[in-house]
């Protein structure tokens, strides 16, 4: 296994607002403009934070529609539109549990909302990464399940239909992000502190190859200081944005903050 480099990190409260929540336990980034849009799973909210970390005037948090959730699980920006989608892990619907999504603009303007139809059996234990993929026949999400699951829902109506469940060579503990681009997939698990980096073909939903895992840095003592990674985004093909969050009391120093790494 190879292991990540650290390129540049911040904590995320020191680069918003005065006034913003203490406590920002994020959950899933995108970057598209010179800008990480960011989602936290205690705030209905996307922080708008400039890439260079220099220049916490330009920055901002953006409340978004109230909703019962508390928060959100991970974020996917579309490329052609720019609409942002994010990802509610569990609520109730009927007698069980699905995955919600918000949809909405580049303005951070509410678009629309709808279910992703998979039936989950525990409200802890549902959707933890999104991903948007475009094809020639319509636009798909990809779910990511807690437990390792890759799935494949196709957008309907109003609905996001479960059409396929992705074929993957690997299997980590406790699954909580995804990113493609183009041709690669990332896959990010807390428990491990590992990335996953793979081939991923999305007209057959499968890897190709092995892949490669990457670990998070470790410290002195072989601690696990990147535990509470919740969200991953491709910056180029050798570098990703990284976000952490929340950690247990008197444990990992490295919790609520953007963290940069090259593979």
């Amino acid at each position: 296994m190879r292991t990540l480099r650290l390129i540049r990190e911040a904590r995320i409260h020191s680069l918003l607002p005065a006034g913003t929540p203490h406590r920002l336990e994020a959950s899933g980034v995108v970057a598209a403009d010179g800008r990480y849009r960011v989602i936290f799973d205690n705030l209905r909210a996307v922080a708008v934070i400039d890439t260079d970390l220099d220049r916490p005037a330009a920055n901002t948090l953006v409340p978004t529609e109230p909703g019962r959730a508390s928060g959100y699980e991970d974020i996917a920006r579309d490329p052609i539109t720019g609409h942002l989608f994010l990802l509610i892990e569990a609520e109730k619907r009927d007698n069980g549990l699905q995955a919600r999504v918000e949809e909405y603009d580049e303005a951070l303007q509410f678009v629309s909302a709808g279910w992703l139809e998979y039936p989950l059996t525990h409200a802890n234990k549902g959707m933890e990464g999104l991903e948007i993929v475009r094809r020639n026949d319509g636009v798909y999400l990809l779910g990511l399940h807690e437990s390792g699951g890759l799935l494949v829902f196709r957008r309907g109506r109003q609905n996001w239909k479960h059409v396929a469940t992705a074929e993957l060579p690997v299997r980590l503990a406790d699954y909580s992000a995804v990113s493609t681009a183009g041709t690669r997939i990332a896959l990010v698990s807390q428990e491990s502190s590992a990335m996953w980096v793979g081939a991923f073909a999305t007209d057959t939903w499968q890897a190709a190859g092995p892949g490669d895992t990457y670990l998070f840095p470790r410290g002195r003592g072989g601690e696990l200081l990147y535990r509470t990674a919740e969200g991953v985004c491709w910056l180029g093909p050798e570098r990703v944005v990284v976000v952490s969050d929340r950690g247990k009391p008197g444990g990992e120093a490295k919790e609520e903050m953007l963290h940069v790494f090259a593979l």
